[in-house]
């Protein structure tokens, strides 16, 4: 993803308009767990288990389109949805970037696909192919883990697909994980979310209410703030997962505005399925103050940074929305 410009949060309100207008310390996170709703005994994100989800995506090396790791992280992701979900399959499609045709596909989870009222869950599963932003520039050519960007967000998934596949709320929810988030090059935004793009004019399934994107959402100091396109599509819905990560005493969910982004959320929202991100913001450009946050697109995202206690929260705040609020939130 990149820092987006006054342009795209422009070009975004018009396209929203136009659709619219058409159409109508760990302590603390132990507490937290052990305030929430009786009913909600069970359902809790393991920590351990959504870590090992990381781990178990890093096994297969870099992830980025072509690239062996990426062919059996596909099958791997399918497999493990397909035991969950009620139905998953491949989107495959192609794309030409930089003169190379990459074989790509997005892995599509839908639990519950007879109701007509949906939500999508979204992360990126593919891994930058160049480290451009690393200090040492023997390595801005070798292709990056992605402990952070990319794995993360796909094993919070994962962990909220085998709770879904034991108990289900009220709504449909889909899952869909986007390949080719990453293949730009800095500074052009035609190179990236070449999943997003495909989904958005190709959508196989019943569109959903709404979305959730989930980027960079791993590291030990999480910070997710207000992220102003995500505000600007869908006020409503960024309102009751913030609300509930502040009933939940979320240590990671700041309420105040952060940095705008584009991402894989842009694209949709462009297309009429209002989207929200819940990204780690101040890790993207490596802006972030903090020497040891500043791994962003470089050899350095690896699971040093990678806290289970923050993959866990954010997964429950999320459960807790799907099972208390997401019928109410048009």
């Amino acid at each position: 993803m990149k820092n987006t410009t006054a342009y795209t949060i422009l070009a975004l309100a018009i396209s929203l308009f136009l659709v619219n207008g058409c159409t109508k310390d760990q302590k603390d996170q132990e507490n937290s767990s052990s305030e929430s709703p009786k009913e909600y005994e069970g359902l809790l994100i393991s920590p351990d288990s959504v870590l090992k989800h990381i781990e178990d995506q890093l096994a297969f090396g870099p992830r980025n389109p072509s690239s062996i790791g990426h062919s059996e992280t596909m099958k791997y992701l399918l497999a493990y949805l397909s035991s969950k979900a009620d139905t998953a399959f491949l989107q495959p499609f192609s794309a030409t970037v930089y003169g190379k045709t990459h074989e790509m596909a997005n892995i599509i989870a839908s639990f519950s696909p007879e109701k007509k009222d949906r939500v999508l869950l979204c992360a990126h599963w593919d891994t930058r192919p160049f480290a451009d932003e690393d200090k040492d520039e023997l390595l801005r050519s070798k292709p990056i883990l992605g402990a952070n960007d990319g794995a993360s967000g796909v094993a919070v998934l994962m962990e909220i697909a085998n709770i879904l596949s034991k108990q289900k709320p009220e709504l449909g929810i889909d899952i869909i994980l986007l390949d080719g988030e990453d293949l730009g090059l800095s500074g052009d935004l035609e190179g990236f979310f070449q999943g997003s793009k495909y989904l958005a004019v190709n959508y196989p399934i019943q569109k959903p209410r709404y979305g959730i994107l989930l980027d960079l959402v791993g590291d030990s100091q999480a910070e997710f703030r207000y992220e102003p396109v995500s505000k600007q599509a869908h006020s409503v819905l960024v309102d009751a997962v913030w609300t509930i990560a502040k009933k939940r005493n979320s240590p990671y969910f700041i309420h105040e505005n952060g940095n705008s982004v584009s991402d894989d959320h842009v694209i949709l929202n462009q297309h009429g399925i209002r989207t929200i991100n819940i990204i780690d913001v101040n890790l993207v450009g490596n802006v972030d103050p903090n020497p040891r946050r500043q791994y962003w697109h470089t050899s350095g995202d690896t699971m040093v940074n990678i806290s289970s206690q923050t993959l866990a929260d954010i997964g429950n705040v999320l459960l807790e929305f799907l099972f208390t609020t997401s019928q109410d939130v048009f």
